[in-house]
């Protein structure tokens, strides 16, 4: 039986900061059909964390999308997260863990991973596994998102074909906030919100609200929170009506368009380039997501942060504008 490739990368993962579960992993990421719309949804289920799932679970996601994208009942896939919002990336407990952090024993120093250590988690999993298989799908995929759209869920909504956003709905990426500017996939977020509102949001690392975001070119509908369910599928039942060599062929024919405007460089970009930002040297008085995480512990590392910049630019619950 082929391994998963969180299974061959394990060995250097520090297990006991990591899960890596199979079935605790299928609990948190649910596939189902509706055979109405012709369509497969694809649902984070772990409320209880935003929606942050853990590294490994975003491999799965990508098994789901290849699935769906192989079937030929499926017209369209849906992405949506169940609970208070859509997502907000991965755990961020396991954030550097995954491309071999150590938690040092009392006595021992820490272990800064090389860069070959952070190569093929980044290429294969963080960028590879659910990016681009989403980027690369010749089946329609659309985001229904509420409230956050984070880290690896903002990832998904730029490389989705549609986003339907509830009027709550807000997006950005916290490693903008973790490891400065730069660490994600540039083409992705130039090719959706163009130069200008991308470089503002790297920078200030502020989320985009959902009119602004419908505004940008990333979001293709703004409804109200209790209409989404119904928009979206609306849209999929609009989808479902094209013929699936029609869907596909267009598609295919759109990735030839995408690969001119310098997707595949943007791939390698994404995942050399994180390598290149989890490896930043930090001045005295910078912010250290990783060392502030052992001290405070993920909540309070999370919120001492947010409440360092104006209420525009948080990220949390005190945003305000």
């Amino acid at each position: 039986m082929k391994k998963s490739e969180y299974e061959l990368l394990a060995n250097q993962w520090d297990e006991e900061a990591m899960e890596t579960d199979e079935k605790v992993l299928k609990s948190l990421v649910l596939y189902e059909k509706d055979p109405t719309i012709s369509a497969a949804y694809i649902s984070f289920n772990s409320p209880d964390t935003l929606n942050a799932v853990p590294v490994a679970a975003l491999e799965i996601v990508g098994d789901y999308v290849r699935e769906a994208e192989a079937d030929d009942e499926v017209k369209t896939i849906i992405f949506r997260g169940i609970g208070p919002c859509f997502g907000t990336g991965a755990d961020a407990k396991e954030l550097g863990h995954y491309i071999g952090y150590k938690t040092p024993k009392p006595g021992e120093k820490p272990y800064k991973p090389s860069q070959h250590n952070r190569m093929l988690p980044d290429r294969n999993i963080v960028m590879g596994a659910f990016t681009a298989s989403v980027q690369n799908c010749l089946k329609v995929t659309i985001c229904q998102v509420h409230s956050y759209c984070y880290g690896g869920h903002m990832q998904i909504a730029l490389a989705a074909d549609m986003v339907i956003a509830s009027d709550d709905a807000l997006f950005t990426h916290p490693a903008f906030r973790y490891l400065g500017a730069g660490p994600q996939d540039m083409w992705a977020w130039v090719e959706n919100l163009g130069i200008k509102k991308m470089k503002e949001i790297m920078f200030t690392m502020r989320a985009l609200g959902a009119e602004e975001a419908e505004k940008a070119g990333l979001v293709n509908k703004v409804v109200a929170k209790d209409d989404l369910d119904r928009w979206v599928r609306d849209y999929a039942q609009a989808v479902s009506m094209m013929p699936l060599d029609g869907i596909m062929i267009g598609k295919s024919l759109m990735r030839m368009m995408m690969e001119v405007r310098g997707k595949g460089l943007g791939e390698i970009i994404a995942w050399a380039g994180h390598g290149w930002a989890t490896n930043l040297k930090l001045e005295e008085g910078e912010f250290n997501f990783v060392r502030e995480r052992m001290v405070k512990g993920l909540s309070k590392t999370l919120h001492d942060r947010d409440m360092q910049v104006a209420p525009f630019f948080r990220l949390g619950e005190t945003r305000e504008g």
